[in-house]
């Protein structure tokens, strides 16, 4: 993604040279970065643009620096249609001439050089340090975003990345088309960075911040700049968040860029709306998501289909069965889909793979899949920790490296007047301190994202997403607990809420659903708080209630299932009706075994079951109340 973004811009922004008023010391340093545009282009095509100049026949240093990094940049074999049978790499006094033209362009045409072409990290820090004692501010900034770009691409290192970034963003300057300054990178090209990487780290709230920055600073200055995927990109912060309101508006400006694009992102467009509908859950968007599902089916055949419209569709497959409550379906597409773009990786960046994970989270939160809700949870934690793992790793070799740098600034500088190098020195040491400041942040944001990141991931695990009670993992652990110890006085009962499949197809799963979080309210309200319960699968609810005996726990089941049938009145539907439950209930002294109590349970709730439902049924050994 970022690779693709830097050359949009570069050559977009390069474009604009030839308009630009160009200074009389060296006209021609503008007329050769026009040709960026044609850099990877037919070389017959590269070449009749060139010949409009006197690029491949001057001998001078601009021309120099410019014909090698054409060669290196995707014309090898410009070497000959010149006077030169082969294009040596420029002097240093090659460069120091475009220094002394334009510091500016100096630092944006060397630090492209060093970064994309030779790959060199140190090139482009002695490149850095050099415009520092400059003291030119715009230069440096220039040569900073191309070295969060080489953190990005070549060491997926996030952190460095995000420091150069932030380093830049100050004195980077706004795209204004047809100023020299800025060309090469902008403050679009650093917000949209920023945006990006604090998605990927999961850092979901600033991330959207500095979206909204970018989307407000990038649509006055160059919207044709933007892609359909930046706004994708908001349209899934956003509606994470919460704002569906803002999810819809970027949702809809989204489907109006898609119209210009391949009919696949047609497709990613409708998917981010339904997104917006499935997450907010108000009356009619489940319908309106199915609808823009329809919509979203590509007309053409399967067969002309390439690798990324057969994931999209599958995509959009895999939806539609998650919205249906079709689990079994949805994670055999998601399978599908995964292989998919397993076996053609090269088509895919590592955020589409993150949206694959994100879309099964969910549908199986959508679902009250909580085993898989977990694992796709711990799945997108793993690649945040490992991105902010590896990213932390090279910002402390980098910090270890500082002495050495330091020492190479320090013999530098007695080059200088003493009293330039005494300015520098102070430079040095608060850029330092806000550079340690900066890490010690960083680490303390790792540390609390880590921490609620695990708070998660143990609600998820032991917590039944719909009601919000303990789950059956939960309970197990708990049982076991009780029965390393004597179990005299503790007491299991298991309860059934009575037809409660006709409640589903009568009124509606939605409805379904409130009666069971409802049950889960009374049982929780009626407890005491040694006692415990957990929503043990579909309509089932197991409670461990202690220091009592069957026929104690007996009046508490009765009291629970009156407060319940005493509920007549659902905000789900207009209709009143009531519900009840079946139970078996057992005392724990008599078995060994958590299994065989709780099957006893069962064997007794489907007793009353069979015996017209809406009562306790008690072990026939059970002694009767005096």
């Amino acid at each position: 993604m970022f690779k693709a973004k830097v050359f949009a811009c570069c050559c977009f922004l390069l474009l604009t040279l030839p308009h630009v008023q160009a200074a009389e010391a060296e006209p021609s340093l503008y007329q050769y970065s026009g040709l960026f545009q044609y850099r990877n282009k037919d070389t017959a095509e590269f070449i009749e643009a060139a010949r409009q100049t006197d690029l491949l026949t001057a001998n001078t240093p601009v021309a120099r620096v410019f014909r090698y990094i054409y060669v290196q940049g995707g014309q090898p074999e410009l070497a000959q249609y010149t006077p030169w049978q082969s294009i040596e790499s420029p002097s240093e006094a090659d460069w120091q001439t475009l220094k002394a033209i334009d510091e500016v362009y100096y630092a944006a045409a060397r630090s492209l050089m060093a970064g994309f072409i030779e790959q060199d990290e140190a090139k482009l820090q002695a490149l850095k340090q050099e415009l520092l004692i400059t003291g030119n501010k715009v230069a440096v900034a220039q040569v900073a975003s191309m070295l969060a770009v080489f953190y990005l691409d070549f060491k997926q290192d996030s952190l460095n990345a995000l420091e150069e970034l932030m380093y830049a963003l100050p004195e980077i300057q706004a795209n204004t088309g047809n100023d020299l300054y800025g060309l090469l990178f902008d403050k679009e090209f650093v917000l949209f960075h920023l945006f990006a990487i604090l998605y990927d780290l999961g850092a979901y709230e600033s991330s959207y911040q500095y979206g909204e920055t970018y989307f407000e600073l990038a649509t006055k200055t160059s919207p044709q700049m933007m892609a359909s995927s930046d706004y994708f990109l908001m349209v899934l912060l956003a509606s994470q968040l919460g704002k569906y309101n803002e999810a819809l508006a970027y949702a809809d400006k989204l489907l109006v860029i898609a119209q210009r694009e391949h009919p696949s992102a047609q497709l990613y467009a409708l998917l981010a709306k339904v997104s917006v509908y499935a997450r907010r859950g108000q009356p009619g968007d489940l319908q309106q998501a199915f609808q823009l599902l329809g919509l979203a089916r590509l007309s053409s055949k399967p067969e002309d289909w390439d690798v990324v419209d057969e994931a999209r569709m599958l995509a959009v497959n895999t939806t539609e069965a998650g919205l249906s409550r079709d689990m079994p379906a949805a994670k055999a597409l998601l399978t599908q889909l995964k292989q998919v773009m397993a076996e053609n990786e090269n088509q895919f960046n590592l955020t589409d793979f993150k949206h694959v994970t994100e879309l099964e989270r969910f549908l199986a939160e959508f679902n009250s899949d909580s085993e898989l809700a977990i694992k796709a949870s711990y799945q997108l934690v793993k690649q945040e920790r490992d991105k902010l793992l590896n990213a932390l790793n090279n910002r402390l070799e980098k910090l270890s490296g500082g002495m050495q740098a330091d020492i190479e600034l320090v013999n530098f500088e007695k080059l200088k007047a003493d009293h330039i190098a005494q300015q520098q020195v102070i430079e040095t040491a608060n850029l330092k301190t806000i550079i340690a400041l900066l890490v010690m942040l960083l680490i303390a944001t790792l540390a609390a994202w880590l921490f609620v990141q695990r708070r998660r991931i143990h609600q998820l695990a032991y917590t039944d997403p719909l009601t919000n009670a303990p789950n059956r993992r939960f309970m197990f652990n708990l049982l076991t607990k009780v029965f390393t110890k004597p179990r005299k006085g503790n007491c299991i009962a298991l309860l059934d809420i009575d037809h409660f499949k006709k409640v589903n197809d009568t009124y509606g799963h939605q409805t379904g659903d409130e009666v069971l979080v409802k049950c889960s309210q009374i049982i929780r309200q009626r407890l005491r708080s040694t006692d415990q319960y957990c929503r043990y699968g579909g309509e089932e609810f197991l409670l461990l209630l202690k220091n009592t005996t069957v026929h104690q726990a007996k009046e508490v089941m009765d009291d629970i299932r009156a407060a319940l049938h005493a509920t007549s009145t659902w905000q789900s539907t207009a209709e009143e009706f009531a519900v009840s439950f079946s139970c078996g209930l057992v005392e724990l002294s008599s078995y060994e075994d958590i299994d065989l109590a709780i099957a006893h349970c069962d064997q007794l709730l489907y007793t009353a079951k069979k015996q017209g439902r809406g009562q306790t049924i008690l072990p026939v050994g059970a002694m009767q109340p005096a």
